[in-house]
Formats: C-alpha cells, sequence, structure tokens
C-alpha cells in the first residue's frame, strides 16, 4: 500500500476527498490525508506538519504527495519532504489523477511506477474539444 499526502490550498484537498469518496465509498480512507494551506500558513510550519503526518501514512511502500499548482506554497512545501525511496510528488492534481491514485493505492507496492500510473491519469484526462 502506497500513502497519499493532498497538500493543497485552503479546502480543496477535501473538495478532492469528497469525490474519492463517492468513487470508491468501500474504501478504507486512513492512508490518505489532507493538509490544507491557509493563506496565513507559515511556509516552515506547512513543512513541518507535513512531516508529522508522512509516518502515519507510510505503509512501507512510501507516499505519494499531491498538490495542486506547480511553484504555489503547497508545492514549494512539498518539494522539501521528497526522500528518495520514502517519498514522491505530483503538482497539478487533477480529479482523474485523484482517482487513478486513490484506487491503485491499495494495491501498489512501487512508488516510482505508481508515481508515473498517477501522473498519467492526470494527463491523460485531460481533453480538448473545439468545433
Amino acid at each position: 500500500m502506497i500513502g497519499l499526502l493532498i497538500i493543497t490550498h485552503e479546502t480543496l484537498g477535501a473538495a478532492y476527498t469528497q469525490l474519492a469518496k463517492h468513487f470508491f465509498p468501500q474504501f478504507n480512507f486512513d492512508h490518505i490525508a489532507i493538509l490544507n494551506v491557509e493563506v496565513t500558513d507559515d511556509h516552515e510550519r506547512i513543512i513541518s506538519r507535513a512531516k508529522m503526518m508522512l509516518p502515519r501514512l507510510n505503509r512501507g511502500n512510501g507516499v505519494l504527495i499531491l498538490t495542486d499548482i506547480f511553484g504555489a506554497t503547497p508545492c514549494n512545501a512539498a518539494m522539501k519532504l521528497i526522500q528518495s525511496s520514502d517519498s514522491a510528488m505530483i503538482s497539478g492534481l487533477n480529479a482523474p489523477m485523484l482517482i487513478k491514485a486513490v484506487n491503485y493505492s491499495v494495491q501498489s507496492e512501487n512508488l516510482n511506477e505508481f508515481t508515473q500510473l498517477a501522473k498519467d491519469a492526470g494527463i491523460q484526462g485531460i481533453m480538448a474539444f473545439t468545433e
């Protein structure tokens, strides 16, 4: 099992988690945590809070950290949490990425392969339709 830590602005992570619970009501979400970043949060405090969450989420195969916007505070804080085999991060969180990550987190054991799977789902979930 791979843990998931969702670090996003305000309550966006909670909204994504509610979406996942809609798709997977049978899942136990105890390997998933949300860290909401408020406008008043200090960068070091965000990192400290996340560091306290990581050990609880890591069930032996690491933790994938999902953030909303590359270069924004949640992403910048998360980048400081990446450790070779214990954690990885993807920015640009979207609904297809989240659904794939939640669905496969329970059965996945390889953090690098799992990270690529979630990233690919996020990219493939983006469609453009014009005339």
